[in-house]
């Protein structure tokens, strides 16, 4: 019998586990199943499933990020530099210069979309946004391309087929179970934490002046006095300071005039707006809620040793790097103003002279608000919210409020006005009516007797009621005042701030579209306002997924169908 070959404790039968009386369990060596609970167990699996991305698209940038964030995570522009392919690193080269102005139009290599449509290319349209959404995810979000719920943000007055491109591009080379659509206007009145306002938006190619009453849009006029035709402005006065006379600027190259990024930077860090002519109205807007504007272009101008008149000789020097050769421009301050006068206020031009869509914005605002029902207009000119790139400009909203308040105390909300109307009224013929007298009058009879006749229901005073005076009162306990009447502007944290907070909320969006039906209708199977079945649509209890029971056959696109 032979020994055995190694030590009894090397024995390989000794180090197996016994077997067990299980049966079916397996013989072979093998890890033993782990029982985790999921409340000790990692959230970065759920987090994935559960964060919901929050999408603004504007005209020219893209803002991104997780709900819940109080700013978002990207912000990525649609420049030529962004459009360039991966490996392209001539930006970094020395002596390099971004793009010139383009020779059609201001800017238009510097913007996703513009108001025409025409000659769009939607397609292009489509792949930026794919880019600039995949740029977003990889760089800034820090996630990958799964499937995510997305809250899109958008204008109120996007044209459908530009909302087809959105979808499509996003159901299709993203895949998200889901999209809420939101309204960039009614979002920022949640994130300046109202429920009413007129919001302003002094956005890139056009101004919006939407009326927001109870978290729904009554009213939207728009004007294209805005950042684009102040950026235009501010080109043409560089330009004719650099090139005095139109022969040698017609002569001129364009590597002589300067850059929409030189000229951006120089309306943001030097362009101002001029005071109103007519400050003493300035007590019908007596209260101002943002940071008081006019402290800070007193500060501003005490630093640069610039006096506040605008007849002062005060210069300042602008350097060029754009053109060729480099140079500094010596202005005078005030003339930095004469783009914001021309452009967004329209100086020198009578208001018969203009159209309806090119409006200054005083005007724009005036109108606005006496379109408005009188009980609307009365809590929205009380919450004036501004946003937008334009609305960065110091002394703009101070000036929009002082002329607004001019023309409510010249016209005094009366939409009927001209010559005609002021010869009405200062002719005393056509005034006869005016002095008869209303109501019950004392009546002489023929022995001169006077007796006083019963006065109608509807011209005798209401009884008062101290009971009821009581419940008012107690009703309104507790309660602040309500601020209405008066012009006062009110500061926002912008729209993606306000979809972030109701996407946090849980709260039901304006439109929500699932992937499924997308792809199988497009944008022609969106219900409108009379396929609605109204027998379907009866009041049922608040309870738990009573947002759920609703029927999910179809879906609509809301404010854009």
């Amino acid at each position: 019998m032979s020994a055995p070959s190694g030590p009894t404790h090397r024995s390989v039968a000794n180090i197996r586990s016994p077997s067990s009386a299980v049966p079916g369990a397996p013989t072979t060596p093998h890890t033993p199943l782990r029982n985790i609970a999921s409340t000790f167990g990692s959230p970065s699996s759920l987090r994935a499933e559960e964060d919901t991305v929050i999408l603004e698209l504007g005209s020219r940038y893209l803002r991104a990020g997780f709900a819940g964030d109080a700013v978002p995570k990207a912000l990525i522009d649609f420049g030529p530099e962004e459009q360039k392919r991966a490996g392209d690193y001539s930006r970094w080269e020395v002596g390099y210069v971004g793009e010139r102005r383009d020779e059609k139009s201001w800017g238009q290599s510097y913007e996703l979309w513009r108001p025409d449509l025409r000659g769009l290319d939607l397609g292009l349209v489509g792949d930026k946004i794919d880019r600039a959404i995949r740029d977003a995810f990889t760089k800034y979000l820090l996630i990958d391309s799964r499937p995510r719920r997305m809250n899109l943000v958008l204008p109120s007055t996007l044209p459908l087929p530009l909302l087809s491109v959105v979808l499509d591009t996003l159901f299709t080379n993203f895949q998200p179970p889901a999209i809420s659509l939101m309204s960039a206007p009614v979002l920022t009145t949640v994130a300046a934490g109202l429920r009413s306002a007129l919001v302003v938006d002094i956005g890139w190619a056009e101004t919006v002046v939407t009326g927001v009453y109870e978290y729904r849009e009554v009213q939207s006029t728009r004007s294209v006095r805005a950042t684009k035709m102040f950026g235009e402005a501010m080109f043409k006065l560089l330009a004719d300071d650099i090139r005095p006379t139109i022969s040698q600027r017609e002569s001129a190259s364009r590597k002589s005039l300067p850059s929409l990024e030189e000229c951006e930077e120089i309306a943001i860090r030097m362009a101002w707006c001029k005071p109103g002519k007519y400050v003493e109205t300035r007590k019908l807007s007596r209260e101002l809620t943002p940071v008081k504007e006019e402290d800070e272009v007193k500060t501003s101008m005490r630093a640069l040793s610039i006096s506040g008149d605008p007849d002062a000789g005060s210069m300042v020097s602008i350097p060029l790097s754009s053109i060729n050769p480099p140079e500094s421009l010596l202005l005078p301050f005030s003339k930095l103003a004469e783009p914001c006068e021309n452009a967004l206020f329209a100086a020198g031009v009578l208001p018969e002279d203009l159209d309806d869509e090119e409006l200054p914005l005083h005007l724009l605002v005036y109108r606005s608000l006496l379109q408005l029902p009188v009980d609307v207009r009365s809590i929205c000119m009380s919450r004036i919210v501004f946003t937008g790139g334009g609305s960065v400009i110091p002394g703009l909203r101070k000036r929009i409020l002082d002329e607004v308040a001019y023309l409510i105390n010249q016209q005094n909300w009366n939409p009927v006005k001209g010559r005609a109307v002021d010869e009405y009224r200062s002719n005393p013929k056509l005034q006869r009516t005016k002095s008869r007298r209303r109501g019950p009058t004392a009546i002489l009879e023929e022995q001169g007797v006077m007796e006083t006749p019963v006065p109608s229901a509807a011209l005798i005073e209401q009884e008062y009621d101290p009971i009821e005076e009581q419940l008012k009162k107690e009703a309104a306990k507790g309660k602040p005042p309500v601020e209405s009447g008066h012009l006062r502007a009110v500061d926002s944290l912008g729209a993606w701030a306000g979809g972030s907070l109701l996407s946090q909320l849980k709260v039901p969006a304006i439109s929500m579209i699932e992937r499924e039906q997308w792809l199988q209708h497009g944008a022609a199977g969106a219900s409108r306002l009379i396929d609605v079945n109204v027998i379907a649509a009866h009041r049922q209890s608040m309870g738990p997924g009573a947002f759920k029971s609703g029927d999910r056959s179809s879906f609509t696109l809301g404010l854009w169908g």
